[in-house]
């Protein structure tokens, strides 16, 4: 009788033992397992800022491309008001010289 409740304590620790190693390797595959998936959001959250920050940049150069061309004509636009208003002022200008040569030459 000693015996045999030996036997069945030692299957007992046997099999307490295997259930064990069972429950350690079924925890090693589920901390691999949340590795993994957490390898992958990792990844796929760093795809996604790529992609919003690549969105943005190209969203912000547009902006401020427009608002160079409209500076740049805004800028030609004066440039070519100050040139006509200059050169309307071209004829009085030479009268002005002509004058002037003219006066100085008749007086000596």
């Amino acid at each position: 009788m000693a015996y045999g409740a030996l036997k069945e304590l030692q299957e007992t620790e046997s099999h307490a033992d295997e259930k064990v190693r069972q429950g350690e390797e079924q925890a090693k595959g589920i901390l691999r397992d949340a590795k993994d998936a957490a390898r992958v959001l990792i990844e796929n959250a760093r795809a996604k800022t790529i992609t919003e920050r690549k969105s943005i940049i190209e969203a912000e150069e547009a902006k401020a491309q427009a608002k160079a061309d409209k500076l740049l004509e805004q800028a030609n636009d004066e440039c070519d008001r100050l040139y006509n208003a200059a050169r309307s002022r071209i004829p009085r200008a030479v009268d002005l010289v002509v004058e002037r040569i003219v006066t100085q030459s008749g007086n000596r």
